[in-house]
C-alpha cells in the first residue's frame, strides 16, 4: 500500500473516532440536561463553536462553547438533582465548592458575589435559588483573567454553572449571553 493511502487510511480513521467520541459526548450531555430539566440556548450568532476544554484537576466542565468575535467562552457544568447525594440538593453548598475549586488562591484575589433577586431568577432561569460570582480562575481551570460564574438551581430538577471566561470587562457580551439556561 502506497505512503498516500496509508496516510489517507489513517487520517479517515481518526476523523471517524472523532465523529463517533463526539456522538457519544453529546448524548451524555443530552442526558445530563434532561436529567436537570434543563435547556441551553447556544448561541447562533458571532461563529459560536463547540470545544472540548483541557481536562484539568479541579473542574471538567461537560460542555463548551467559545467565540473569537466576541472574546467570550462559555463552559457548562449541570448536577442532576439526586436525592441520595447531599451535595446536589444544597444549591449553595455545591455552589461554594465548585467557586472555591476553580476560583484563584491568590493573596490578592477577589471573589465578588451578587444574589439575583427571586423574581428575576424565576422569570428568566425558571430557577428557585441563584448567585453570581466574578473572580480570577485558577489557570490550570481556565486561561483567561477574569470568569463570571452563573450558578442556578431548580428543586427536584438540579443545579447548572454557567462559566462566561473573558479578558475584556468592558466586553457587553457577557451580560448578553447570561441567559444561556433555563429550566423547563
Amino acid at each position: 500500500m502506497s505512503n498516500y493511502w496509508k496516510t489517507f487510511s489513517t487520517a479517515f480513521f481518526v476523523l471517524l473516532l472523532q465523529q463517533v467520541l463526539l456522538g457519544q459526548k453529546t448524548a451524555y450531555i443530552a442526558q445530563l440536561l434532561d436529567q436537570a430539566a434543563l435547556e441551553v440556548f447556544e448561541p447562533l450568532d458571532a461563529g459560536y463553536r463547540a470545544f472540548q476544554p483541557m481536562e484539568n484537576e479541579y473542574l471538567n466542565c461537560q460542555y463548551a462553547v467559545h467565540s473569537n468575535r466576541e472574546a467570550l467562552q462559555i463552559r457548562y457544568y449541570v448536577q442532576p438533582w439526586n436525592e441520595a447525594d447531599k451535595i446536589t440538593t444544597t444549591p449553595h453548598v455545591a455552589t461554594f465548592r465548585v467557586l472555591t475549586s476553580v476560583a484563584s488562591n491568590a493573596d490578592e484575589a477577589i471573589i465578588s458575589a451578587i444574589q439575583p433577586d427571586q423574581a428575576a431568577l424565576l422569570r428568566d432561569f425558571n430557577a428557585d435559588w441563584g448567585m453570581v460570582y466574578f473572580f480570577q480562575p485558577k489557570s490550570a481551570f481556565a486561561q483567561a483573567p477574569s470568569c463570571k460564574m452563573l450558578a442556578l438551581s431548580k428543586e427536584g430538577q438540579g443545579t447548572v454553572f454557567v462559566f462566561f471566561l473573558f479578558e475584556d470587562a468592558g466586553n457587553l457580551a457577557i451580560d448578553r449571553r447570561e441567559l444561556a439556561v433555563r429550566f423547563r
